[in-house]
């Protein structure tokens, strides 16, 4: 519809009999103005926006010829664009009370993303009459415009209206890939900037294939409307390219297919088919002409075997292990020189004493070698599995593969594994190259057998840094926060997709650091805000906080690793034998309360006074950190009056306990001043 068209229409409005519907004075009126065009509005809207003292519409969201439904010459237009919430709420309040009618116009219908919630509740607080006037949402006039059904029998009969996440969050259970992974006829809004998202999702959803058909409306019905059509391969491509960023709605359904209209078309509605039976018409023949039945999809079963046995917690040092005579002999000197356990068939154990001479090990030989094994290569691996954090297996690695295979857990937990030849000279870390030290055993071992470590790790081939091994601060690495998209990043990177960096600001002190790590990678960039990271120019980010993340932000784990640094330095002043677990609960609450991280801890502080007791002692332990000690002769050097007044100035004559300690200990600033708890105090001060 064109400019001009456009007005002339509203014109025609204006011109149109009175009013059918007459608004009631001191009421306000949430009106959805429909998608665009000021024809799409419903009657009852229009004429309720014609008796309007106060028309307040979502101007950037409202083409701005509806605007011109207004038709009291004294009528107040204002676009609420540039308007937050409260200045809003009062324009509407005071017209209301003094009699006015409000025309509150939503664009679509205020029911799907109007944000009327909150302006209703506030309306009722003020006992102020209002009421709600449907419209028109953009998905069915894509619908129209496109001239398609979007409930297909046999084929599709759901319609989801939805969005992704971004400042607004989602719900756990109203993620993309689940809402999506009953193929249905999909709508999303307010989601275009993250249209390669939103094709990732609908494509791993296992509802869609890349061949479906999609839909991208921009300003559907306003005079300079556009659309593209094309499928989940392609639609982002299309859509950089005409470079839609906001007003654009997302419409993918199996309906949208144009062959359906096709000679082929699927014969559908039962509702006009001559041989159907429904209360209104008998069919001809009483019968239906076919049967309806429903196929069902299973996704292919897993098989869940034992419990993996990688999963034991109680790992430690490493195994040697070795098949053949000549494997076994190298076997001996790899266990020589690492200072590890060994194991070898028992078959070999006549030789053992000349295979350690020439090893050049001396002691004890005399005495038997304990791991002996009599029984399968496969079954020896399986017993040291869950009792070693390293195992060198020296056979052919097809003999590796399988004795590993069924033994696998997740790369968090799985020993590093490195699997050589019986002559030293191909060596290859088979499991955990990056954080089981896989990788640099592998060097090692080539470096003593004259061999060579076939590294395979892409990041590592590529110089690349491994995002699972972060730095280390005063020797304590830093953690990974488990929903982190770690293996996603690290795809991103090694495939040259664009990686965002995201350095909290207070962390500035890392960056030296962070750039050690990283080095010069083309496709790393840094960023100052984590908005940035919430576009799809950035297929993957690098999140470094000692912040909970806000609500708002959580969806970016999605595609983001996040680290936290260990540069919290948390103060502990207590009365005697407070256990651990109420300590443990007030610093709990404190980080709670201040949106920090216990994962970005570094050390507990407190005074030597409080050296002893128990109760810090066990928190210590059992957060895993160390418990600085803080003399009193130090805190004594230091101002009271630079620190909350505190019990310990007058019991010890020190300037307290909590917050100098922290500090102290830190080397930064006091971010989180004392707070009181019944029998201990709590501050946190960040490292310098």
């Amino acid at each position: 519809m064109t400019k001009i068209r456009q007005e002339a229409v509203t014109a025609n409005l204006l011109a149109s009999s009175p009013p059918r519907f007459l608004a009631s004075p001191g009421t306000v009126y949430f009106i959805g103005a429909g998608p665009g065009a000021p024809d799409l509005i419903t009657v009852r809207g229009r004429d309720l926006i014609a008796q309007a003292d106060l028309m307040l519409y979502a101007d950037s969201l409202v083409e701005e010829s509806v605007a011109g439904l207004a038709r009291k010459p004294e009528a107040q237009i204002v676009g609420s664009s540039g308007l937050h919430l409260d200045q809003i709420l009062t324009l509407m309040v005071e017209t209301a009370q003094r009699g006015g009618v409000v025309a509150r116009v939503h664009s679509g219908d205020p029911a799907l993303y109007g944000a009327t919630h909150e302006q209703m509740a506030h309306l009722e607080d003020h006992h102020i009459p209002y009421e709600v006037v449907p419209g028109v949402t953009a998905a069915f006039a894509a619908a129209a415009r496109l001239k398609v059904e979007l409930t297909i029998p046999d084929l599709v009969q759901t319609i989801i209206l939805t969005r992704t996440a971004g400042r607004t969050t989602m719900p756990a259970r109203e993620d993309l890939r689940s809402l999506a992974a009953a193929g249905a006829s999909l709508a999303i809004y307010l989601s275009i900037s993250r249209i390669r998202h939103v094709v990732d999702d609908l494509l791993a959803s296992g509802g869609y294939q890349p061949e479906t058909p999609v839909a991208v409306f921009h300003k559907v019905t306003w005079p300079d409307e556009s659309y593209l059509l094309g499928t989940l391969a392609d639609i982002a491509e299309k859509v950089r390219a005409a470079g839609y960023t906001k007003h654009a709605l997302i419409l993918v359904s199996p309906a949208l297919e144009a062959s359906l209209k096709g000679a082929e078309r699927r014969t559908s509605s039962h509702l006009y088919d001559k041989s159907y039976t429904h209360r209104f018409r008998r069919a001809e023949d009483f019968k239906r002409d076919k049967e309806r039945q429903e196929a069902e999809s299973l996704p292919p079963g897993v098989v869940a075997g034992e419990k993996h046995l990688g999963s034991a917690p109680s790992r430690s040092g490493a195994m040697v292990i070795a098949v053949t005579r000549r494997g076994s002999q190298l076997a001996v000197r790899l266990a020589a020189d690492f200072k590890v356990d060994l194991a070898v068939p028992d078959k070999f154990s006549q030789e053992i004493r000349d295979w350690r001479l020439m090893a050049g090990v001396e002691e004890n030989l005399q005495s038997p070698i304990s791991n002996l094994y009599s029984g399968s290569t496969l079954a020896e691996v399986q017993r040291c599995w869950p009792r070693y954090n390293h195992l060198i297996l020296v056979m052919p690695t097809g003999v590796a593969v399988r004795a590993i295979a069924p033994l696998l857990g997740h790369k968090a937990s799985d020993p590093a594994v490195v699997c050589l030849d019986e002559a030293g000279q191909s060596v290859i870390p088979l499991l955990g190259g990056h954080q089981a030290g896989a990788n640099e055993l592998a060097r090692q071992i080539a470096t003593l057998t004259g061999g060579y470590a076939a590294i395979t790790t892409a990041s590592e081939v590529q110089g690349k840094p491994a995002l699972d091994l972060p730095p280390q601060l005063e020797g304590r690495r830093w953690q990974i926060d488990s929903a982190s998209a770690l293996t996603h990043a690290s795809a991103c990177l090694v495939n040259d997709e664009m990686v965002g960096i995201y350095l909290d600001p207070a962390l500035a002190s890392l960056r030296p650091q962070l750039t050690a790590w990283l080095g010069e990678i083309d496709n790393l960039t840094w960023v100052e805000t984590l908005d940035e990271l919430d576009v799809d120019a950035y297929a993957a980010g690098l999140i470094i906080s000692h912040r909970v993340l806000a609500d708002h932000y959580q969806h970016l784990q999605h595609k983001c690793v996040l680290y936290r640094p260990p540069v919290l330095v948390m103060g502990l002043g207590c009365k005697r034998d407070v256990p651990a677990a109420e300590l443990g609960e007030a610093l709990k609450t404190t980080l709670t309360e201040t949106n920090l991280a216990l994962e970005s801890a570094a050390a507990l502080a407190t005074v030597d006074l409080k050296a002893d007791e128990p109760g810090l002692q066990d928190l210590a332990r059992q957060l895993d950190l160390p418990l600085r000690i803080v003399e009193s002769a130090r805190l004594g050097l230091l101002e009271p009056a630079q620190f909350s007044p505190s019990a310990a100035q007058a019991k010890f004559d020190l300037p307290g306990v909590a917050e100098p300690c922290a500090l102290l200990v830190a080397g930064g600033e006091l971010i989180v001043p004392k707070r009181s708890f019944a029998r201990c105090t709590v501050a946190v001060a960040l490292k310098g």
